[in-house]
């Protein structure tokens, strides 16, 4: 198990010494642009976001939702670019050839949607995301005769408006796209999860039908796995159940599909709790202890050898489900303390042309196969660490969060408009660019309110799905999936009334009582609101927006 370790690390190291990819040595020093924009440093020389709003993460979050909501015409094919290409061009935003990724997509946008309405009362962020897992259960799910019945594919070919994995004849049957007929089952885990959450968050029937047949799915085909078979395959052809790749470990999405029926007493239980079970023990006995994070893009050709092809995407998922659920494993702190270490090393150092640490941020690659330094991916870093933060108090962690933070903002240009890095050959994706960007700052801001918009009211995170949330000037009314949630508001004051189902609740400090209040350095307070009744929490202050200075104070006190 650990030969494994040993000779994984070693490719790593190998990949990222100077002149073994790009134009030659490593940089001598940092650019000065980052994707087009100076940077902005602080009095230590370190990095700062371009932005100088009280919070620049909500705004490259609102950013990058207005230009996805807004930007992107119907094209020839009939459908939104974002519907049957996975690149675009920053300019005309029409479709760019390569093969499409509709289910890994369409699962980060549901996760986004979800997080950005409860935080803004974006509704067109729900509808486009509706738009998109509707097509995708029409235009891209396997038949119901099939050995994998009735479960979202995960590939499509460039411009396709109908997905049944993309024709990898291109690269000589290399698996890039899958193929046709062939679906990831990992998918099928995280598209499942999203049905499940636009099933709390919009009602629809069909979206928990979807959800439950995905589950069933897993549970039928599930597998012990060991150390080059995960417990279900990274690629199936879905008509005969014959796989295409052993190896994936990307299994949380599946296990929160699984919990989130089980809670739900949806399905078959008893089949979801044993598929989790072994799903979660094979978790922590394979990859959380060999480190072998291989298997989750469509785009990258089949790897015989699981450790050939690491990516930091499974690893740091991982880990921030570990931070979330310290119950499941008696060592989720030294695991997942050792999963942010590991990928940091293994994709925040220096490659042949750039910078792995530029001001103080460290800026992530995205896998062995490509090790361009990314902003999706760097965020993701920077909202792991912040969970990190909050779980243990530790400083550093919440540094390098704000640092890598304030590097990804860079990558969204003044439009909304999100690059991949400061490569410009590497391109637009709409992975990159909005699916998983914008949700790793709103992640970062529910554990850090400090960075959240001063002198505003934001719903910052709730236990359980946020069903319909309405803002006003000093007034925020929102409604929650179940009746018992917990939920986190950063205010620009101490709240004058909090009621929940018309009931108004108490301030019980210290306790876990009905709310509670706790103050930030900049004159706001964060507001935590239990409540166990069906009906809308209404939290209502009377302070007024914080002016323009204060915004700015606020910012230079949270930003380290």
């Amino acid at each position: 198990m650990f030969a494994h370790r040993a000779r994984f690390v070693a490719v790593l190291a190998l990949s990222c010494l100077p002149g073994r990819a790009g134009n030659g040595s490593v940089a001598s020093v940092s650019p000065e642009l980052i994707a087009g924009r100076p940077v902005r440093l602080d009095e230590q020389h370190k990095l700062l976001s371009w932005s100088r709003a009280g919070s620049p993460y909500a705004l490259v979050a609102r950013l990058a939702w207005q230009a996805l909501e807004t930007k992107f015409p119907v094209q020839d094919n009939g459908v939104e670019t974002w519907l049957a290409w996975s690149r675009f061009d920053p300019t005309t935003f029409e479709g760019v050839s390569w093969p499409h990724n509709p289910a890994g997509l369409y699962a980060m946008l549901a996760d986004s949607a979800a997080r950005w309405y409860a935080f803004s009362g974006d509704w067109a962020a729900v509808d486009l995301t509706h738009k998109a897992l509707d097509y995708q259960l029409e235009h891209g799910t396997t038949p119901p005769d099939w050995d994998w019945a009735r479960v979202p594919y995960a590939s499509a070919g460039a411009g396709d408006v109908d997905y049944r994995g993309a024709d990898d004849e291109w690269c000589d049957f290399c698996g890039r796209g899958d193929g046709i007929g062939v679906i990831e089952p990992d998918k099928v885990g995280e598209l499942g999860y999203a049905y499940l959450q636009f099933h709390e968050l919009t009602g629809e029937v069909r979206y928990r039908d979807a959800a439950i047949a995905c589950a069933d799915a897993l549970a039928k085909h599930l597998r012990a796995g060991d150390e080059t078979h995960s417990p279900w395959p990274f690629r199936v052809y879905a008509r005969t159940n014959v796989a295409r790749e052993e190896y994936t470990s990307n299994v949380i999405g599946a296990i929160d599909l699984l919990d989130g029926l089980s809670r739900l007493s949806l399905g078959d239980s008893g089949s979801y709790a044993r598929a989790r079970a072994v799903a979660l023990a094979w978790l922590l006995r394979v990859p959380v202890t060999n480190d072998g994070w291989s298997g989750y893009f469509e785009d990258i050709e089949i790897q015989p050898d699981p450790w050939a092809n690491p990516n930091q995407y499974s690893a740091l998922r991982t880990a921030t489900w570990l931070i979330a659920h310290p119950d499941d494993d008696p060592k989720w702190r030294q695991h997942a303390a050792h999963l942010i270490a590991w990928a940091t090393d293994a994709f925040g150092g220096d490659t042949a042309s750039e910078r792995g640490t530029q001001w103080g941020a460290t800026v992530m690659s995205e896998q062995a196969a490509d090790r361009v330094k990314m902003g999706s991916h760097t965020a993701r870093l920077g909202a792991a660490s912040a969970l990190w933060y909050e779980a243990t108090g530790d400083v550093a962690a919440r540094e390098r969060a704000a640092r890598s933070l304030n590097w990804a903002t860079y990558v969204c240009d003044d439009r909304g408009v999100v690059a991949v890095g400061n490569e410009k050959n590497e391109g637009w994706w709409f992975t990159d660019g909005y699916g998983d960007y914008t949700r790793h700052f709103l992640v970062a801001m529910a554990a850090v309110p400090e960075w959240a918009p001063p002198g505003e009211l934001h719903l910052l995170r709730s236990s359980s799905v946020v069903t319909h949330i309405e803002y006003e000037r000093n007034r925020a009314s929102w409604s929650t999936f179940s009746k018992d949630a917990t939920d986190t508001v950063r205010a620009p004051s101490r709240p004058t009334s909090v009621t929940a189902a018309g009931a108004v609740l108490r301030e019980q400090p210290g306790r876990d009582g009905e709310y509670a209040v706790r103050p930030l350095a900049s004159g706001d307070v964060l507001v935590r609101v239990h409540h166990a009744a069906e009906g809308p929490v209404i939290v209502t202050t009377s302070a007024e927006p914080a002016t323009a200075e204060a915004q700015l104070e606020a910012k230079a006190r949270a930003t380290p």
